[in-house]
């Protein structure tokens, strides 16, 4: 997904129309370098939350003591959260 197009456009103008928007940066790409360092500014700017995938999906989570917890930890695939997957699933027998 192009940074500058697919998730500025549509966040920018969720924004202003009064909704919180985010935008997962690593979930993006870009063709320049001038790009990924400006465009989060300018988003930033619009008020549109600019974070990484892994950081807004335990924020959606909102509990670590939930069900959905073991299976969101797993999917974002990081060694450290695989590890609490795998131990939060062994102990949901």
């Amino acid at each position: 997904m192009s940074l500058e197009v697919c998730a500025a456009l549509p966040a920018i103008s969720a924004t202003a129309a009064g909704f919180d928007a985010y935008v997962a940066v690593d979930a993006s790409g870009t063709f320049s370098q001038a790009t990924r360092e400006t465009g989060p500014l300018r988003r930033q700017q619009a008020g549109v939350i600019v974070s990484d995938y892994a950081t807004l999906m335990v924020e959606a989570l909102a509990d670590n003591a939930s069900p959905e917890s073991a299976a969101v930890y797993a999917a974002l695939d990081m060694p450290f959260t695989v590890l609490v997957g795998q131990i939060s699933a062994a102990y949901q027998v």
